[in-house]
C-alpha cells in the first residue's frame, strides 16, 4: 500500500486531469459566452501548472525513493 502523501499525489493528479480533459467540453458548450470560454481558458492553464507541480513531486519521490 503507498504511503498516505504518495496516494495523496497520485489522486490529486488523476483529479485534476480528469477535470482538465472536461474543460475541452466546456469551452465547446460556452461558445456562445466569451466570458466563459476565457473562464475555462484560464482555468485550463492554472489546472495544467497544478498537473506540473503534482507531476514534479512524485518524481522527486520517485528519485528519492520515497514512492513507496
Amino acid at each position: 500500500m503507498l504511503k498516505d502523501w504518495n496516494h495523496d499525489l497520485i489522486h490529486q493528479l488523476s483529479e485534476v486531469s480528469d477535470s482538465l480533459w472536461r474543460m475541452e467540453n466546456y469551452k465547446k458548450a460556452a461558445a456562445g459566452c466569451p466570458h466563459c470560454q476565457a473562464l475555462w481558458r484560464k482555468l485550463e492553464e492554472e489546472y495544467e501548472g497544478h498537473v506540473k507541480l503534482i507531476t514534479q513531486e512524485i518524481k522527486r519521490h520517485v528519485a528519492e525513493n520515497r514512492f513507496d
